[in-house]
C-alpha cells in the first residue's frame, strides 16, 4: 500500500499551521490558505509521486513547475488546477514566493464533474482572467468561513465544492471542445497518457499500438520521429518511475514490488532497475533515506 506523504505531512504539523491560520482539518477533509511550501518537503527531491487524493489548487503567488504524467507544466499566479487521484507527479522547481490555496475532495461526490479528454484526464489547468479569479476567490473565501462552523457543515462544503468544479468545467469546456489541429501532437499526447497509466504493468509495444489502433512498427517510427525517444525508452523510463514510487512511499519488499508490477521475479526487477538507474532497488531506497 502506498503511503500518502502529503497527508501525513499535513496531519503531522496540525497545531503549528492552525496557529498560523493556514490550515483546516476535519476527518477526511483539509483546506490550506496562502500556503508557503518552502519549508515543507511534501515530496522527496526529484522523486516521482503517485497522487492518492483528488485536489483543487489555486496558485496565489509565484510560479512552480511540476511534471504530471510525464509532461512538464509551469503553473503561475491565478491558475486554477484540478488534480485527480492516480496522477504521476514529479516536482521540478518553485519560485521563492510560491503560495497557494488548496483543498481535497472525495471522488465519489463529484465523479460526474470529472473533466475528460478522450477518456484520459489526470488534471485540468485553467489560466483565469481577473473576473474568473474573483469568482474563484469568492468560492474559497466562503468555503474557508464555512469549514470553521460548528458542527462541520459537510453538505454545504460539498455543494460549494461542486459549484467550483462546475465552474471550472464550464471554463474548460471551450478549450476541450476545440478540434484537434495537429493530429501528430494528439496521437503523441494519447500515447504518453497511456504509458503513464499502464507502464507499471504493460511493457510491450503491441499493447500501446493496439490501444491507439496502429501497427507496432508504425507506432515505433511515429514516436521516435515525434519525440526523439523510442517507445521502449518511454515505457522503461516510466516503469522506473513507478518502481521508485513504490520504493519511496511503501514498505513493500523488492519481491512484493516485482509481483505488483508484473516482473517475472525479483531478480528481473533488480536487473531492470539497475540497468536504468545504476542502482539496485535497495541502494535506491537507502539513497533517499528509506533504507
Amino acid at each position: 500500500m502506498l503511503v500518502d506523504t502529503i497527508s501525513l505531512e499535513l496531519y503531522a504539523h496540525t497545531e503549528d499551521w492552525r496557529r498560523n491560520g493556514q490550515m483546516f482539518l476535519h476527518e477526511d477533509f483539509w483546506m490550506l490558505r496562502l500556503f508557503d511550501i518552502r519549508n515543507r518537503e511534501f515530496l522527496f527531491s526529484s522523486q516521482p509521486y503517485r497522487m492518492q487524493e483528488n485536489r483543487v489548487v489555486w496558485v496565489r503567488k509565484g510560479r512552480a513547475s511540476y511534471s504530471f504524467n510525464l509532461v512538464d507544466y509551469v503553473f503561475e499566479e491565478g491558475d486554477l488546477v484540478v488534480f485527480y487521484a492516480d496522477t504521476l507527479v514529479e516536482k521540478k522547481w518553485h519560485s521563492p514566493d510560491f503560495q497557494f490555496d488548496a483543498f481535497r475532495y472525495e471522488p465519489e461526490q463529484l465523479e460526474d464533474e470529472r473533466v475528460r479528454s478522450n477518456g484520459q484526464a489526470s488534471f485540468i489547468r485553467l489560466r483565469l482572467d481577473e473576473d474568473s479569479q474573483r469568482v474563484v476567490s469568492q468560492h474559497f473565501d466562503l468555503m474557508w468561513q464555512l469549514v470553521h462552523q460548528k458542527p462541520f457543515p459537510v453538505d454545504n462544503v460539498r455543494l460549494l465544492t461542486r459549484s467550483l468544479l462546475l465552474y471550472a468545467n464550464r471554463k474548460h469546456a471551450p478549450q476541450s471542445a476545440k478540434p484537434v489541429v495537429n493530429r501528430r501532437d494528439d496521437v503523441l499526447r494519447r500515447f504518453v497518457s497511456l504509458v503513464s497509466q499502464y507502464a507499471g504493468r504493460e511493457r510491450n509495444i503491441p499493447f500501446y499500438a493496439d490501444r491507439l489502433c496502429m501497427a507496432p512498427h508504425y507506432l515505433s517510427t511515429f514516436v521516435k520521429q515525434s519525440s526523439g525517444r523510442t517507445v521502449m525508452q518511454w515505457i522503461n523510463q516510466t516503469a522506473v518511475k513507478e518502481v521508485k514510487v513504490w520504493l519511496a512511499y511503501s514498505d513493500e519488499t523488492a519481491a512484493q514490488i516485482s509481483e505488483r508490477l508484473y516482473f517475472p521475479c525479483p531478480a528481473s526487477l533488480t536487473k531492470f532497475f539497475k540497468r536504468e538507474t545504476g542502482m539496485t532497488p535497495g541502494q535506491y531506497r537507502h539513497s533517499i533515506g528509506r533504507g
